[in-house]
């Protein structure tokens, strides 16, 4: 296996573990709710990334977050295409 391959299934793992936990938050908040909060949440986790990134390098606070936003529109658009495309469509 190599290093992309392992990098790749560690990256797929862990949004399956959030996407699952996310699910397991429907039966108590709403899915509005769960939604909010995972994006409060990767938010919150990416200005630490921020923060940790910046003390060993000077970057551009209104470039990484253009690159964030680039990168959750490209996300939610795929998903979206995703969670709303027939499987025997594909």
């Amino acid at each position: 296996m190599t290093q992309d391959t392992e990098l790749d299934q560690k990256f797929n793992e862990t949004v399956d573990s959030f996407m699952e936990a996310a699910v397991s938050k429907e039966e108590e908040l709403s899915v509005p709710q769960v939604s909010s909060s995972f994006l409060y949440t990767s938010a919150c986790y990416s200005a630490r990334y921020f923060a940790i990134k910046s003390e060993k390098e000077k970057i551009s606070l209104e470039e990484f977050v253009r690159e964030h936003l680039e990168f959750f529109e490209s996300a939610l658009r795929n998903g979206i295409e995703y969670y709303t495309t027939d499987d025997d469509d594909v």
